[in-house]
């Protein structure tokens, strides 16, 4: 199999979900598990990103690197971890759990200087993915460069529920 059509289908395969076809590329390819497509990203990051569970343990299996950062090169995506694709997603709590149990941070920082708590109180309402998070060691207290917290981002976008949860949990 050609290496270039081998990099589209593990890119296409990783948003898909298509575990079996990642297998079978990446027993003849295993270091395309890590690779970057053109536009900087990476099929962990793929499959993360669409909630393909089954994909992203393939990935891991094949030696992906959990925390790597992708060189993003499209304008509204910031170069950023699987975690933090993942949260930005669709939010899969069996893709975040997967992540976060094969070790993946919440300290590592995204292009825009967010955290993987940081992402999740912007784009999220939901509580059990917030504690998750702590759960693995997430800092509530966190501040982004120009010194908004995790809790002004919940209040920003109106996630109530987030907002509620962080204040009981101590954040200002």
């Amino acid at each position: 199999m050609e290496l270039r059509q081998s990099i589209n289908e593990v890119f296409q395969s990783a948003q898909q979900g298509d575990a079996a076809r990642l297998k079978e590329i990446l027993e003849f390819h295993p270091a395309l598990a890590n690779t970057e497509n053109n536009e900087g990203l990476t099929p962990l990051g793929y499959a993360a990103h669409f909630g393909k569970e089954a994909a992203v343990q393939v990935l891991i299996d094949y030696g992906a690197e959990v925390d790597a950062v992708s060189h993003s090169k499209i304008s509204f995506i910031p170069s950023n971890t699987a975690l933090h694709a993942a949260i930005a997603g669709e939010r899969d709590m069996g893709v975040i759990r997967l992540l976060l149990n094969k070790g993946a941070q919440t300290h590592i920082l995204d292009s825009d200087g967010h955290t993987a708590l940081h992402s999740a109180a912007f784009h999220s309402d939901n509580v059990e993915l917030i504690r998750l998070l702590i759960e693995h060691g997430a800092d509530i207290h966190a501040k982004i460069e120009g010194g908004e917290s995790v809790l002004a981002m919940a209040i920003q976008q109106g996630n109530h529920n987030v907002k509620e949860f962080l204040i009981e949990k101590g954040a200002i």
